[in-house]
């Protein structure tokens, strides 16, 4: 966590030296109480009059420094979730395709989202209470010290209680805490699958099942959340009776001393309120280190999830499709039983069309994620212009293949947002690519046009608009080498013949692709067609 406090060192920094200044004047202002009843006792008004003055200049000072730790801190604790959260983010959005295909979504965003505030809660105001109510405890027992060491020793002993007891909560603070955790990430998937599975729950008429799953998870979150509080409130007013006990301690002995002229009735109430200072320094220590420990492991998880690097597969050379993409006895098995692919041989040369025909299950798809970098445990060799995949930096691909899936992801955004993706085309490109891709057949049916929203993953749009939309993406982006995966399989037969016919018509780009069937008419306008079958790959002559 300290990589947190050095990109914020500054407000660090003004934040602690502000907390410091605002504790230390507690006990300072303790001794201004001691001089003015000592002063009142002695009969000096003017002495009196003298400490009150400046009495009220420190108590005006402590609410100004009070107001500005507030905001200091709230305001590094803000950053601080800030920046965790984004580097949570960024950790999980950076890594391969591969590894969300068994993973779940919502116990990321749980991280993203409840784990780094949870974090952000209980792991920054602790510190800076640690710091600043330590100098305070230091700077009250020098002053006890020095008016009084008998006094001092017994306060000292008297506080000690205060932090040894509540230590023994942090076993079950520890749980609690993690427990809660793993309740919000519960809570988190069944929100999100719940609301993803919207369509299927309303068609089956089921939404009683998965409320009372979500009040379920709603109700197991309340229980966690409540154990934690009752335990951070048993805490807090075990506190609040040995502070107490205190008090009456240091009151008995201090006022036999003064009954006894061994010190004056100011350094009693002074020494008082020492103690009681002290005491809510001992106290908040006994609160917050068992907080600290409690998240121990959770920050650990957190930590090694944004230190986290894949294994390196792959190399870090440019890819380039100037020539040929070549693939020689290419094998690949998802477990040592099943070999999905054997020795696969072929070649697609620059501005080639090429289509690749299999059943549900022959290896299409996974022939794809091979072709674009997704697994890299295969044998045998993918080569673009000479260069083997493994040599590649597979994060560049996608300036030289893109894939349309038969089902694609659109944001919740303008027309314009799902084709650029938040980069910046010419006019022209656009226009080429609406006009390929089919786009500007519907864009008058959408309110804005270009500007139009398309809904929560394109709820406004009809299924095969998706897929061109996702189309134009690769298009207007100039890509050499297009595969699609059933990709306008979702376009009615006589557009997609239209639309894939001018796909065929581009001379300068190489298509691929992959599908359960050629459309009629098409299947002279491919160089090459080769039929995929248990695993091998045959071409039709």
């Amino acid at each position: 966590m300290l990589r947190y406090f050095k990109r914020n060192i500054l407000l660090v920094f003004i934040a602690l030296i502000i907390g410091i200044f605002t504790q230390i004047l507690a006990p300072f202002l303790a001794i201004m109480e001691q001089q003015m009843i000592d002063q009142i006792i002695s009969g000096n008004m003017n002495g009196f009059y003298r400490f009150l003055l400046w009495t009220s200049l420190m108590v005006l000072a402590s609410a100004g420094f009070f107001f500005l730790n507030s905001l200091t801190q709230k305001r590094f604790q803000v950053k601080f979730e800030e920046n965790l959260r984004n580097d949570l983010f960024n950790s999980f959005i950076g890594r391969r395709h591969l590894y969300f295909e068994d993973k779940d979504t919502s116990e990321m965003m749980s991280y993203i989202k409840n784990h780094a505030s949870t974090i952000s809660n209980n792991f920054t105001t602790p510190i800076f209470t640690l710091i600043s109510y330590g100098v305070m405890a230091i700077v009250i027992i020098g002053i006890m010290v020095y008016y009084n060491l008998v006094l001092a020793l017994v306060s000292f002993i008297c506080v000690l209680p205060s932090i040894i007891f509540p230590l023994y909560f942090n076993k079950q603070l520890n749980l609690q805490m993690t427990e809660k955790l793993n309740q919000d990430a519960a809570i988190t998937f069944e929100i999100k699958e719940s609301l993803n599975a919207h369509e299927v729950i309303s068609a089956f008429g089921i939404f009683s099942r998965f409320f009372s799953r979500f009040t379920k998870a709603s109700h197991d979150l309340a229980n966690a959340s409540y154990k934690v509080e009752v335990t951070v409130s048993l805490l807090e007013n075990v506190a609040r009776i040995l502070q107490k006990c205190t008090w009456f301690i240091s009151f008995m002995i201090a006022g036999n001393m003064a009954i006894h002229n061994e010190t004056s009735v100011g350094t009693i109430v002074m020494f008082i309120s020492l103690c009681s200072e002290l005491n809510t320094c001992v106290t908040l220590y006994a609160q917050v280190i068992p907080l600290l420990l409690s998240i121990k492991s959770d920050i650990k998880k957190v930590i090694s999830i944004i230190d986290y690097r894949e294994k390196k597969i792959f190399g870090e050379k440019e890819p380039t499709f100037k020539r040929s993409i070549t693939i020689e006895k290419l094998r690949f098995r998802y477990n040592e039983n099943v070999h999905l692919l054997e020795n696969l041989n072929f070649s697609i040369y620059k501005g080639e069309k090429v289509a690749i025909v299999g059943e549900s299950g022959s290896g299409k798809s996974t022939l794809i994620k091979l072709i674009t970098a997704h697994y890299g445990n295969y044998t045998g060799s993918i080569n673009y212009d000479n260069v083997e995949l493994h040599e590649i930096d597979e994060k560049k691909l996608h300036d030289v293949v893109m894939v349309i899936h038969q089902n694609t992801f659109i944001f919740n955004d303008s027309v314009r947002f799902n084709i650029c993706l938040g980069e910046t085309f010419s006019e022209s490109a656009m226009e080429k690519a609406l006009l390929l891709s089919g786009v500007d057949h519907f864009l008058s049916q959408i309110p804005g046009g270009l500007d139009g929203g398309c809904g929560e993953n394109g709820s406004r749009l009809s299924g095969g608009q998706k897929q061109r939309i996702a189309l134009a993406r690769a298009l207007i982006r100039g890509i050499d080498f297009l595969i699609l995966d059933e990709g306008i399989s979702a376009v009615d037969v006589e557009t997609a013949n239209k639309i894939e016919s001018e796909l065929l018509n581009i001379g300068n780009l190489t298509l691929l692709t992959i599908t359960h069937r050629i459309k009629d008419g098409l299947l002279q306008h491919y160089d090459k067609v080769f039929q995929l079958n248990n695993g091998k790959l045959e071409e039709r002559k």
